[in-house]
């Protein structure tokens, strides 16, 4: 029997001009690409089931630093024993510098 762990993560992103929206490109709740320099990950757990980290979730977003960005958590589903990122991946030459 294979175990589901749910990784329960926030991405604050920080911007000098009020209106920036740190818009993503999202498909089916995965980010596609993000400009992450001027990020701020927070790892909040490791959950048993998605519930208790959505519990989590609400906990968190009356607290300092969440709640100024409420839209940033994200749950990640994870199979144990399972890998990812099989075939490697390529690295964009003008994203390296």
């Amino acid at each position: 029997m294979n175990q589901t762990l749910y990784l329960l993560v926030h991405r604050h992103h920080f911007s000098l001009d009020p209106e920036d929206g740190a818009a993503d490109f999202m498909e089916d709740g995965e980010p596609l690409f993000w400009d992450d320099s001027e990020d701020n990950i927070k790892v909040l757990g490791l959950y048993s089931s998605r519930k208790l980290a959505e519990e989590r979730i609400e906990r968190a977003r009356s607290l300092p630093g969440f709640r100024s960005t409420p839209e940033g958590f994200c749950v990640h589903e994870y199979t144990v024993g399972e890998g990812h990122w099989p075939h490697g991946f390529r690295v964009d030459e003008r994203a390296t510098g």
